[in-house]
């Protein structure tokens, strides 16, 4: 008792406990707030992440209104023009679904400036509505040229023209939030990345120490230390796992922002490699896409793969369509995709998710793993990874839809005359810079009224099509064919004088005139155009200069006995005829060939 007093003396044990509950009581702080980093950091994310949610729902409130009053309008038109029903299965759908969308946007709107935004987007959806039940209701009783007269007064036009700019500006206010907000989620992530790292080297430092002091103090608390031990291990994993998760939301976000500003569906295949090797590493797989037409799956992407992948799948071939949800497949597996034939023994395992967007299958992603083992945060995160890349390529093919059906013709599949004046605008100042020349042929097909009294409007269709392609066949790659408005058609020819472009004019008028269409019994032969040939510099300082130039020689050109060319000449007087006003109620949407 004497020597064992004389090597621990009271007060020195004393001490230690002391020192030991000190270190203790530290050591739960640091744990506590360790434990509580991945609360605070998955609390704030989410709340970034909903009102994102928040703000896309609201975006996709507002285009579906937007596409719901086109389709509504686009089926009005169809009818006036042609008179037949149905043209307007469009607007039956876009009017029986206009009010749901609007008291949803009514729901979704969060402010008082929001709330008058969309009262005033109801009231003027609703009078757009009733201007084309109005013109539609005179058209069925036989009224047309009331009809006519509706659509001519312009109010539709205007309805839709304020409509478009409410929907344009909010659309604009969405899109700079959703900025913000993604820049406060890459902040906050950031932020709590170092606070874990900090915290958890904080009680590696404190348990290395509190360890040591054990050791050195008292043998008999080598349990306890044991216990420490094992409780920093943890605390580091928990440390290294939210570093995981805080590395794969912020590659997530990134992957995110590309797609978001991808110009089409082609840019994916660079695209998505490039973050799939960050956020499935030490993994290879691919990412397939439904076709148009819903038959098969065409290969889109892939990453690490040691064979090539089939270039198109069947549905029947991937056992997560079969199933409608996750399929992990392995070499022991009964249930082997017959797409991962390929693969089979070369990698442990095979995991198929199907990429779902708004209740539709947009794709499949298929990941291959050496790894035997099931980690169920593994398989998590790749379905979360496949519903982000689901929604992002929606977004990318609906933008890229929309731009195509902005820019594009639909009857002919020449571009149309807002795509036609700004590359004109865009070419002559290209043109003054380099000091090049630069022409335009309008070109109107001869008695065309006459081709769509005999044959119908579906004939008239056929000959505008035939037009189209013989055009298309004899211009450069460079040049811009453009449907102008009803049977008259326009070329930009850029670097080309116009002799050169009254030369492209003689052989397009010569391989229209050979154009033989049989059509409904009938052969529709002896087609006809006109051409009004003008150069920059010369016969217009502008585009509207330029125009007109070329619409008084085609003019001439038909007064002149038709299916000729006439190159317009300096200081030819403008010409009045009903013929000149042709095509300029594009912007209205009336087809003159009516």
């Amino acid at each position: 008792m004497i020597a064992h007093d004389k090597l621990f003396p009271k007060g020195m044990l004393s001490r230690l406990d002391f020192g030991l509950k000190l270190f203790g009581a530290l050591i739960i702080f640091i744990v506590v707030c360790l434990a509580t980093l991945p609360s605070v950091s998955s609390y704030q994310a989410n709340t970034t992440l909903r009102a994102l949610q928040e703000g896309a729902a609201k975006e996709r409130a507002y285009n579906l209104v937007l596409s719901l009053l086109k389709d509504a309008e686009t089926g009005q038109r169809g009818f006036l023009i042609g008179s037949d029903e149905s043209f307007l299965e469009p607007y039956n759908i876009g009017v029986t679904s206009i009010p749901a969308a609007l008291e949803n946007l009514q729901q979704l709107a969060t402010s008082d400036q929001e709330r008058a935004l969309t009262t005033r987007i109801s009231k003027l959806s609703r009078a757009k509505v009733l201007e084309m039940d109005r013109s539609i209701r005179l058209k069925r009783a036989g009224d047309s040229q009331a009809a006519a007269d509706t659509v001519a007064s312009q109010r539709g036009k205007h309805l839709m023209d304020e409509l478009r700019t409410l929907f344009g500006r909010q659309l604009h206010v969405l899109a700079e939030r959703r900025k913000v907000l993604r820049d406060e989620l890459f902040a906050t992530l950031g932020y709590n990345s170092a606070l874990g790292i900090g915290a958890a080297m904080a009680c590696l430092v404190v348990i290395v120490a509190t360890v040591l002091i054990v050791i050195r103090s008292l043998n008999k608390q080598a349990e306890a230390a044991n216990q420490s031990q094992l409780l920093a291990e943890s605390n580091a994993l928990l440390a290294k796992q939210s570093a995981v998760r805080a590395d794969r939301l912020s590659v997530a976000a990134d992957m995110l922002h590309a797609l978001d500003s991808a110009k089409a569906p082609s840019e994916l295949a660079h695209m998505l490699p490039v973050f799939l090797r960050k956020l499935l590493p030490n993994t290879a797989g691919a990412v397939y896409l439904y076709r148009n037409s819903r038959d098969a799956l065409e290969l889109n992407a892939s990453w690490n793969l040691t064979d090539k992948a089939p270039s198109t799948i069947a549905r029947d071939d991937c056992w997560c369509l079969r199933l409608g949800k996750i399929h992990v497949a392995t070499t022991q597996h009964d249930l082997f995709c017959d797409h991962g034939a390929p693969w089979i023994g070369k990698y442990a395992s095979q995991t198929c998710v199907p990429m779902i967007s708004q209740g539709d299958v947009v794709g499949v992603l298929m990941v291959l793993d050496d790894r035997l083992e099931e980690n169920p945060s593994d398989s998590m995160h790749i379905i979360a990874l496949a519903e982000q890349l689901s929604l992002a390529i929606s977004n990318v093919s609906l933008r890229d839809t929309l731009r195509h059906q902005s820019t594009v013709d639909p009857l002919t599949g020449l571009y149309n005359r807002r795509f036609f004046d700004e590359s004109l605008k865009r070419e002559l100042a290209r043109a003054q810079r380099s000091q090049s020349a630069c022409s335009v042929v309008m070109i109107d097909l001869d008695h065309f009224k006459r081709v769509n009294d005999t044959y119908g409007h579906e004939g008239g269709d056929l000959v505008l099509k035939a037009a189209s392609h013989a055009i298309q066949q004899r211009v450069r790659a460079s040049d811009v064919v453009c449907r102008y408005g009803g049977e008259e058609l326009v070329l930009m020819l850029p670097d080309c004088s116009a002799e050169e472009a009254e030369k492209c004019a003689e052989g397009i008028r010569l391989s229209l005139t050979g154009i033989v269409i049989q059509h409904a019994g009938q052969t529709i032969s002896g087609i006809s155009a006109s051409f009004g040939v003008a150069q920059w510099p010369g016969h217009g300082n502008g585009e509207q200069a330029l125009l007109s130039a070329a619409d008084r020689a085609l003019y001439a050109a038909k007064k002149g006995g038709r299916n000729k060319v006439m190159v317009a000449e300096v200081g030819m007087p403008a010409l009045e005829d009903t013929y000149s006003q042709k095509g300029r109620e594009t912007s209205l949407g009336v087809d003159t060939r009516v």
